[in-house]
């Protein structure tokens, strides 16, 4: 299988190498830390979800905000697990695809935590963006999860499904693309009914004033969730319309220039939402004063 990677200019890569030599031992060390024992390569969604709640663990006792995504992340992870390996949903089509997928997925994400805390670049600008707001102070537990989402859903998920359908040799089996689509699409049902674990953790485990005010009354809770997940089936819609380009590209060259577009795309919603991040932190006490009385009205 061909392997899909972006490309950056070769002076940005060795301009960053060279910045980030002094600091490599420190971040060796955290990353060892956080990393230690945890399988970089899950085979399957049981893997993943021990990869992800074993960081999150680790992230949170040093207080490392890189904690928020995993932790919302591994509550999906959870639910698909549920669903497809302990039998508390039959309508998967194919549960052993949805689960090979989960571990492929999930070892994106875990590459992408090795690079930020080896204090390197990602080489995928989503992802740069995510971790740069780590440092961002007064960053909202919410955006976290956000810039988190974006990245592994716009950029990743297409990679993985790829990868995953090509492992199974079903790049032409139109049969077995729709079979695939449909549980792709079902997983969107799971996170809709994962929106109150969600919250909840940002909210209490996190603090974040946003997930307060979004959870102050059920109506308000309600109407955040399904803007949120308007967003999240859109995004999953893009998705499979990036896997599509990718099964018809012709060679590397093509599959290089969707994975570059990916790239690009999940980058623009990274940027826009570290913009809105800025704006908030600033503007915060503004921001929740009138938030909460829209809520208080609701």
């Amino acid at each position: 299988m061909n392997t899909l990677t972006s490309e950056r200019p070769l002076a940005l890569i060795s301009k960053q190498t060279r910045s980030s030599a002094a600091c490599r031992p420190a971040a060796t060390t955290a990353r060892h830390a956080v990393l230690e024992g945890v399988t970089m390569k899950p085979a399957n969604v049981a893997e993943a979800l021990v990869a992800l709640e074993t960081v999150a663990a680790r992230l949170r006792e040093k207080n490392d905000p890189r904690a928020v995504f995993p932790d919302v992340y591994a509550v999906i992870t959870r639910r698909v697990k549920e669903a497809v390996v302990d039998g508390t949903d039959d309508r998967f089509l194919e549960p052993a695809w949805i689960s090979r997928l989960a571990g492929i997925f999930c070892e994106y994400y875990l590459k992408a935590l090795e690079a930020s805390l080896d204090g390197r670049s990602t080489g995928v600008e989503a992802w740069d963006v995510a971790f740069q707001c780590n440092s961002a102070r007064g960053t909202a537990a919410a955006v976290h999860a956000l810039l988190g989402i974006n990245a592994h859903i716009n950029y990743d998920l297409a990679l993985g499904l790829y990868q995953n359908i090509v492992q199974h040799g079903a790049e032409q089996d139109a049969r077995l693309l729709g079979r695939y689509r449909h549980d792709h699409d079902l997983v969107n049902e799971i996170l809709a009914a994962a929106m109150p674990e969600i919250f909840a953790i940002l909210s209490d485990r996190y603090g974040c004033p946003l997930a307060r005010i979004a959870t102050f009354t059920k109506d308000v809770q309600r109407t955040v969730s399904s803007v949120v997940l308007f967003m999240l089936r859109k995004w999953r819609d893009r998705v499979w319309d990036d896997l599509l380009s990718l099964l018809a590209t012709a060679g590397d060259v093509d599959r290089r220039t969707v994975v570059s577009q990916m790239n690009r795309s999940a980058g623009k919603v990274a940027r826009t939402l570290a913009v809105g991040n800025g704006a908030l932190r600033v503007g915060a006490p503004l921001v929740r004063n009138a938030a909460l009385t829209l809520a208080m009205a609701a």
